[in-house]
């Protein structure tokens, strides 16, 4: 029975789990993270870029039938946000959400360290778009600029909640643990204005989206 979107979903997040791979390659919410900054990005980078972020550091793969499975499912996975994305279905993959767990092991806490993760690795496309951009639509990119800084922060929070209620509470705010649930509200929001900040920049980038549609 499909847990999660799809049975190459439930396949991958079982290989996360298993005994020989779950040292070697990120929790399964972590990569799907990776997957959606990968999708969002103004540019979407070629799988030889980004397939690699999903091994641990110092860590490698045993043999060339385990990385050959893991790219098809990955892949795969990339073409299902894709055609999410496309269909303007925006939103936390099955299985991540926020109930009340606020360590960073927690899924929410993975998809976003996931996530921000792969916007690290993106931050040059990122940048060359803002840089065309100027160019032409100065002010406008002033107010995208600081839309993008409040999807970043929220991700942030929730990537590591115990240290932004320590950094709250040191400014004097001991709410945050509290307001969270209510914060987590707006996530939706947060994921769509990010694919939306994409969406106007990628007029200013070649557009790879064909390249990875689905069949």
């Amino acid at each position: 029975m499909t847990i999660y979107e799809s049975s190459a979903h439930d396949t991958l997040s079982e290989l996360c789990d298993s005994l020989a791979l779950r040292n070697v390659i990120h929790p399964y919410a972590f990569i799907q993270g990776q997957v959606f900054a990968a999708c969002a990005a103004p540019e979407i980078p070629m799988p030889e870029d980004w397939l690699p972020w999903i091994i641990k550091t110092k860590n490698q793969l045993t043999s060339v039938e385990q990385a050959d499975q893991l790219t098809d499912l990955l892949v795969k996975l990339l073409q299902y946000q894709l055609k999410d994305m496309s269909d303007e279905k925006i939103g936390l993959p099955k299985g991540v959400d926020f109930d009340g767990d606020t360590s960073t092991q927690s899924t929410l806490s993975l998809w976003c360290q996931g996530m921000l993760f792969g916007h690290a690795q993106l931050e040059a496309v990122w940048q060359d778009a803002w840089d065309k951009m100027q160019i032409k639509q100065q002010e406008q990119m002033r107010q995208l600029q600081k839309d993008l800084s409040h999807c970043l922060y929220m991700f942030t929070t929730f990537a590591d909640m115990p240290l932004a209620i320590s950094q709250a509470e040191k400014r004097g705010n001991d709410q945050l643990r509290q307001l969270l649930p209510k914060i987590f509200l707006s996530f939706p929001e947060t994921l769509k204005t990010y694919v939306g900040l994409s969406g106007r920049l990628v007029d200013f980038l070649p557009n790879q989206f064909e390249t990875f549609e689905q069949k």
